[in-house]
């Protein structure tokens, strides 16, 4: 069961064992979750989740229909997930959920543990919505924090008819996040306030929507992304939602001018990474696109690649705002015996999406696989004797940044910056820091050349700023990440950043479990 239930990193990832359910019969299965209450604006109480069957992250169970009264939820398989709606609900205080799902009935059931004296008052399901909102980088004039924030007042859709929507927006063709500034804007659609009970894209290159995807709950397949489209030229344009359930939709439309183009589709795929030397992440460099060789499903792509750690993904139709495919697993690899052959499942869950990260001993030639129907992968050497070992595990992390003397500053790969693991994937380091100075830096895993980093994401609606404030870093719960931020592991963000208030010992502290982090005096 994947969903916003945890205050763990990968809440919505399907690959993960502690996500799964207990059996308990030829067809029943338990699992019980301890839930969090409203807790002020940052936590509402809103969940959303879904089922997967066999960490297949094609195979998503989620919502035909609700009984309210006994709180049973009848499910069905949806591939695309785009056909129904999340399991979603409202829980009104703390309290533990028992989910009790039977794989005959396909029915899941949510019952509330302890004195609960009725237990219909305790956990309501979500069913309709009253309004839906318009989240991303649509808002030129808005920070990184809040482009996503998808409680920020003015940017809600209109309603005109049953199931039909509208809203306005100003875009520009040197407008988008700023380090592009090429008119291409990515962006989500939001339900009351609630980025998982929104839309996000289908890659088929109609504007269909997909059901129940935030920010970070993607279905995360290849045939998903952040819905996307390319502006040519300034002016006001138009957003049409189309709510229906059987078929939801997004269209833009200029409202003097041109349209934009829509770029959700899944035209081609690209290898990005350090396998190659320059613009290593570039998926409009020529020579990158996986050319279809027995089947149109079937890519591959040959190149030479140098020897040492590597860190790669699969672009989308030339354009980032696609979204990335990361790494999902690795299938039937011994880590104990290194061979000529790795294979694994792709996926975007962004934030928390790993890249692929791998080792390569002796400079070869490596042919790389993308399999279109299950966005399974391969990296085969076919040439110079290569042995690849793939990244398994996260077994140190290092502090990089600014700092004195005996850390080495800016590097990534030095002993000196190693932190202490204090057990359960905590870390922590005490350095002296001057009054007055301001500290940059990330977390980095396993002194990789900046491929592993851990950062705070500004896009993801945890947390406004980098300052690591969380009071209870080592107890910490979905509301108090909310507000105070997480790490996350997508892609190379912004570092953190820290001023020291008075000279003396510091400790810094980073959960790579829940992405808790924080800096406090010693």
């Amino acid at each position: 069961m994947i969903g916003n239930l945890t205050a763990r990193r990968w809440r919505w990832n399907p690959f993960i064992s502690d996500q799964d359910f207990k059996r308990v019969g030829v067809s029943s299965w338990e699992r019980s979750v301890f839930l969090e209450g409203p807790k002020g604006p940052e936590h509402t109480g809103h969940f959303s989740c879904r089922l997967v069957i066999n960490h297949n992250s094609h195979r998503h169970l989620k919502c035909s229909t609700v009984d309210g009264a006994s709180l049973t939820w009848t499910l069905v398989e949806d591939g695309d997930g785009k056909s129904c709606a999340n399991i979603n609900f409202k829980i009104l205080m703390d309290t533990e959920i028992l989910f009790r799902f039977d794989s005959e009935t396909m029915q899941l059931q949510l019952v509330p543990l302890g004195i609960v004296s009725d237990p219909a008052a305790t956990v309501q399901p979500v069913v309709e919505f009253n309004g839906y909102e318009l989240n991303g980088f649509v808002w030129d004039d808005l920070s990184m924090f809040d482009k996503f924030l998808c409680r920020r007042p003015g940017r809600s859709f209109i309603n005109v008819s049953p199931g039909k929507w509208f809203l306005d927006v100003p875009l520009r063709a040197n407008g988008g996040i700023d380090f592009r500034a090429d008119g291409v804007y990515q962006f989500l659609i939001s339900a009351d306030g609630q980025e998982d009970y929104g839309f996000s894209a289908l890659n088929d290159g109609t504007g269909r929507l997909v059901r129940g995807t935030g920010f970070g709950s993607s279905h995360g397949s290849s045939m998903h992304s952040g819905c996307t489209i390319k502006v040519n030229e300034d002016g006001i344009f138009r957003f049409v939602l189309d709510s229906t359930p059987e078929s939801p939709h997004i269209e833009v439309k200029a409202l003097a001018g041109a349209d934009p183009e829509l770029l959700n589709i899944r035209s081609s795929m690209q290898l990005l990474g350090t396998v190659h030397a320059d613009n290593q992440f570039d998926p409009t460099v020529a020579g990158r696109t996986l050319l279809p060789v027995t089947s149109p499903e079937n890519l591959q792509l040959e190149l030479d690649v140098k020897a040492g750690k590597h860190c790669i993904n699969f672009g989308i139709a030339s354009e980032l705002f696609l979204d990335t495919m990361g790494f999902g697993c690795w299938l039937d690899y011994d880590p104990k015996q290194p061979g000529q052959l790795l294979k694994g499942v792709a996926w975007h869950g962004k934030p928390q999406e790993w890249n692929i990260y791998f080792e390569l001993d002796v400079d070869s030639r490596l042919l790389f696989h993308y399999h279109l129907n299950d966005d399974s992968f391969a990296i085969e050497v076919v040439s110079g004797g290569g042995t690849l070992t793939p990244t398994t595990e996260l077994h140190e992390l290092s502090l990089v940044g600014n700092f004195p003397e005996p850390l080495k500053a800016w590097d990534p790969e030095s002993p000196a910056n190693l932190m202490e693991l204090i057990g359960g994937g905590r870390f922590q380091r005490c350095v002296l820091l001057k009054a007055g100075e301001t500290y940059t830096y990330k977390y980095l895993g396993n002194r990789t050349p900046w491929q592993m980093v851990f950062a705070d994401y500004e896009l993801d609606c945890y947390g406004t700023d980098f300052i690591g404030s969380q009071p209870n870093p080592g107890d910490v719960t979905v509301s108090s990440l909310k507000r105070f931020g997480q790490l996350t592991s997508h892609g190379n963000p912004p570092a953190l950043s820290f001023t020291a208030i008075h000279t003396g010992p510091y400790r810094f502290f980073a959960d790579v479990i829940t992405g808790a982090y924080s800096v406090s005096p010693v």
